[in-house]
């Protein structure tokens, strides 16, 4: 991969910097807020209607920088300025001081170069993750200081949604401390898989505190040596009921779940098969495993049958490996199809069911339930991090495979167990949506709602029958344009670019939680309408909020 723009040009450079209120010293009023800044001028967005050629004394603060006071003549009025729907001007320095100038200078340039090895800016608009794995340099290190170039280019247009900086709980709406203007801002959480909003409630927070008094904050060794806490064994049992098996065992976290589990159980001449947009934990699992693996076709039936049909003479053990609800699609898996081949080529089924417990099934009790199939899924797995808001994983199964994973389960062996206090909050959130199943109600209200008016948008959202939404965009670079407006506008959400998706699927992932009020689902809505229109990226039909 050969570098390009490796020598940026600075005075071309424009840095998206929002939130700077800019005074105007001749008006004696804050005229806006800057958008983007150069070292020749800036955007600043205002609904003061300026013409060009007027002239304007400006001061404006930048971070780390400093105040700044200039002479600026407005050159354009453009209304839809960088793509990004914001009304306003642009404005050229007139009269800078060269201290002032150099100052400028090197802020800009702090916001652009590397201060690592590499120092070269990749174009980033043709280059996905994929690009660097490998490295054709001898520095084992070169790979990471080429994705720094990547991602600095990336973080200078605007295109990089990942890693915010959240300073408030995981509720509907969120408080960001903004990298961009180095201010606090609230963004409306559509991208958090706390379906049933359940992080902040009384009941989960105060189940927390008087356990953490209680026990403190840590389990203090693995489950297996002095780890194991009655609490945890409460859990256990809770989880156990509500996915109708006889046994649980708790995990870190679900992905170690799905680690441990494929690990001990798929040996030497066992073959596990797995559907091809399953997790990654699963792939992870089946790598990790000394067995083999082979993958099928997503949801297809008879291509899992033909694999079966060619492979299960030549294997011992079978473990057939799906998500409940699949992550990137949000939709579900045929289940009473997978168990009628398991049972016809004498295989297991492990259902990982992260997305759809809480969601889907009588009251949220998941994949295995939405079938009415209790009791006849080999093994079920789930997280305590998505609909139940708190942190770890488990899998479920007959009380003599749970006692297996807790001598054989790697990760849960060699790794200290659940805090209690996370533990009790856990239990805490199950309890809280058996008593209040509005709180279920209440979330697919909220989807049905943003189904049906993306739908009517024009948006692709896939066969999605989940809280997971798909908005397919299909294009990698359009995807990142609208996800840096969609940032500007407040909307926290996911970006999910080739190679977590195939090539021609880029897509947003919008995540729908049970205490989003209908503001916030119609304010999304209407950003989504304005950059479906601008990015053209809508089939047919318009949204109106009622």
């Amino acid at each position: 991969m050969d570098p390009i723009n490796e020598n940026y040009n600075i005075e071309n450079l424009k840095i998206p910097f929002s939130d700077i209120e800019i005074f105007s010293k001749n008006l004696g009023i804050n005229i806006g807020c800057s958008g983007e800044i150069f070292t020749g001028g800036m955007f600043i967005e205002t609904e003061m209607n300026l013409h060009p050629d007027t002239m304007l004394l400006l001061e404006f603060e930048l971070p780390n920088t400093g105040y700044f006071r200039t002479f600026c003549k407005v050159i354009d009025t453009d209304q839809t300025e960088s793509e990004s729907m914001v009304q306003g001007i642009e404005v050229e320095f007139i009269i800078l001081s060269e201290v002032d100038r150099s100052r400028l200078y090197q802020f800009i340039e702090s916001s652009c170069v590397s201060h690592h090895k590499s120092k070269k800016l990749l174009n980033s608009d043709d280059l996905s993750l994929a690009n660097f794995l490998e490295s054709n340099n001898n520095d084992i290190f070169d790979k990471a200081y080429e994705l720094e170039g990547f991602l600095k280019d990336m973080d200078i247009k605007g295109y990089l949604p990942y890693f915010r900086t959240i300073v408030s709980g995981c509720k509907n709406r969120i408080i960001i401390l903004d990298h961009v203007s180095g201010k606090e801002k609230e963004m409306i959480m559509m991208g958090s898989n706390s379906y049933l909003g359940l992080t902040t409630h009384p009941k989960v927070v105060r189940a927390a505190t008087e356990a953490l008094k209680e026990y403190g904050v840590g389990s203090g060794a693995a489950s297996v040596l002095a780890g194991n806490y009655d609490i945890h064994k409460k859990l256990e049992s809770k989880i156990a009921n509500m996915v109708g098996c006889e046994d649980a065992f708790l995990f870190l976290s679900g992905y170690n779940a799905n680690l441990g589990t494929i690990q001990a159980l798929v040996r030497k001449n066992d073959l596990a098969l797995v559907d091809r947009l399953a997790h990654a934990s699963i792939l992870d699992g089946c790598v990790f495993s000394s067995g083999n693996f082979r993958t099928f076709k997503h949801s297809n039936i008879d291509h899992l049958k033909s694999i079966l049909e060619i492979n299960h003479k030549n294997y011992r053990g079978k473990l057939i490996l799906v998500d409940g609800v699949y992550s990137m699609e949000g939709d579900i898996v045929p289940l009473p199809e997978i168990l009628n081949i398991a049972k016809a080529y004498d295989s297991k089924v492990m259902v990982d069911d992260a997305h759809g417990m809480g969601v889907i099934g009588e009251n949220g009790k998941g994949t295995v339930n939405h079938y009415k199939m209790q009791g006849q899924v080999d093994l079920v797995m789930g997280t305590l991090g998505k609909s139940y808001g708190c942190l770890g994983g488990f899998v479920a199964s007959n009380q003599a495979v749970i006692d297996y994973l807790r001598y054989y389960g790697r990760p849960a062996f060699f790794s200290t167990s659940i805090p209690p206090a996370i533990t009790a909050s856990a239990l805490a959130s199950i309890e809280v949506v058996e008593e209040e199943p509005e709180i279920v109600q209440n979330l697919w209200r909220n989807i049905n709602y943003m189904k049906e008016n993306l739908s009517k948008l024009g948006y692709n959202i896939g066969n999605s029958q989940s809280a997971i939404i798909p908005i397919i965009i299909g294009n990698d670079l359009k995807m990142r344009k609208m996800s840096s407006i969609l940032h500007k506008y407040g909307i926290y959400i996911n970006a999910i670019p080739f190679p977590a998706v195939p090539k021609g699927t880029e897509r947003f992932r919008m995540s729908i939680m049970s205490n989003h009020t209908k503001e916030d689902l119609d304010k999304t809505l209407n950003v989504f309408e304005d950059l479906g229109k601008k990015f053209n990226v809508l089939n047919s039909g318009l949204f109106s909020a009622a």
